[in-house]
């Protein structure tokens, strides 16, 4: 799994210990996640199926070429296989299902992950997922109400470019943790941890790795 290669144990390691640092400072509970991908996304193969399809019938009309109306059939269909195959590619597939999709598919997804991590169920509202889709090239980051009230999505912009242009150069582990620094960070302006106060680690700080 593409997860598993991105994570080996040290990488999971730094993660874990960017958690507990920027939990350290503040009342916040985070819980990374990081997923191979967010939808398998089918539409795709049909589209470059039938793209393929008709490019194939489009060149087969060239004059020069001697494709009969009966080899054509077959023609088209081969195109239209290959085609299929070939939007397995992750640049094609992201390209065919379009910005809109892969944008939805992969925040269902973090919204899932937030109910099956227990981050809606911290003391006082403040689960924080950082959360990746290796395979779209996105990152969510989700606050519970308590943080969410006061934040917004605005405040984690820069922590979801950081995670994101880890996700690009195949450097995912590092993505994470500057995106957690930049969360702690936020966090601790916003929801500072006194001497003796808020809960304790609610949470466990590894790095969760969905299938």
């Amino acid at each position: 799994m593409k997860v598993d290669r991105f994570f080996p144990p040290e990488a999971q390691a730094r993660v874990s210990a960017a958690v507990r640092e920027a939990e350290a400072r503040s009342t916040g509970q985070i819980v990374p996640v990081v997923v191979e991908r967010s939808s398998r996304y089918p539409e795709t193969r049909w589209m470059a199926g039938v793209l393929a399809a008709a490019l194939a019938t489009a060149v087969a009309e060239l004059p020069w070429l001697s494709v009969t109306v009966a080899e054509l059939p077959f023609v088209q269909l081969a195109a239209g296989l290959l085609g299929g195959w070939l939007a397995s590619w992750e640049p094609l597939e992201r390209l065919l299902a379009g910005r809109r999709d892969l944008d939805r598919a992969v925040l269902d997804r973090a919204e899932q992950a937030f109910l099956e991590h227990g981050l809606h169920q911290t003391s006082q509202g403040t689960g924080v997922l950082v959360f990746a889709s290796l395979r779209e090239h996105r990152a969510v980051i989700l606050g519970d109400r308590g943080i969410h009230e006061k934040m917004g999505d605005a405040e984690w912009k820069r922590a979801v470019e950081a995670l994101v242009a880890g996700i690009r150069r195949d450097a995912p582990a590092v993505g994470f943790t500057d995106a957690i620094a930049v969360v702690g960070a936020r966090l601790a302006e916003h929801f500072p941890r006194a001497p003796g106060q808020g809960p304790g680690n609610e949470l466990p700080d590894e790095l969760r790795r969905d299938r």
